[in-house]
């Protein structure tokens, strides 16, 4: 990644080169011994990482560092199980569009699914997002080298790197949160098992739907 990035810098961030991004890098997990960093105090109540600190066979967690060059930036989503997220930028600046719960309704074409870039031009196309006209609230914000963004749960967000970037990322939930995050995993649930549903007499279907 390292010699990559070098090069990359060294081209004058050529656009016939392509413009990789490092990102869910396990970092504590794969140097546990290693204190990079310490959670911030206000986020320290992170029941998933806690959860899986204490598996001991089969050891994961939602702690990352994220590694990208200029130009680099992460499509539109809402974090995994809509947990919270916190960002640390180690180095380098970052543009956060971020939109509250509901508002990404109007970033769907007709057939549901959610823009992949919020800065397209096709989101002026009304046959195809009929209700981008009706998007009420947007939110940008600039992130300086060692500034935190705190994103919570169920924000649709998009995130560009504006210079070269390392931050830290974490998902977690607590008991603050934890219900949107439980009927989020249900929907899901709900949603698979009606897509197999022709599947049910297969042995295992409740196991597969899981």
């Amino acid at each position: 990644m390292l010699l990559y990035w070098e090069d990359y810098i060294a081209s004058g961030y050529a656009e016939n080169k392509e413009c990789l991004y490092l990102k869910d890098w396990h970092f504590n997990r794969d140097f546990p011994l290693y204190k990079a960093y310490t959670t911030p105090e206000y986020f320290t109540s992170d029941w998933l990482n806690e959860f899986w600190d204490t598996q001991v066979n089969d050891h994961d967690d939602y702690r990352f560092v994220y590694m990208g060059p200029k130009g680099s930036w992460t499509p539109f989503h809402a974090d995994v199980f809509r947990s919270y997220s916190w960002s640390a930028n180690i180095l380098g600046r970052k543009k956060w569009i971020m939109f509250p719960p509901g508002e990404e309704e109007c970033l769907k074409d007709k057939f549901g699914n959610l823009v992949y870039d919020v800065t397209s031009e096709e989101l002026n196309d009304n046959s195809l997002y009929s209700r981008y006209c009706q998007l009420q609230h947007k939110i940008e914000i600039i992130q300086e080298p060692g500034e935190i963004i705190f994103v919570p749960s169920g924000w649709h967000h998009q995130v560009h790197n504006l210079e070269d970037t390392i931050s830290i990322n974490h998902n977690w939930l607590n008991g603050c949160n934890v219900d949107i995050c439980w009927s989020y995993i249900k929907q899901c649930l709900m949603e698979v098992q009606s897509e197999i549903s022709d599947c049910k007499d297969m042995e295992g279907w409740h196991q597969q739907c899981q």
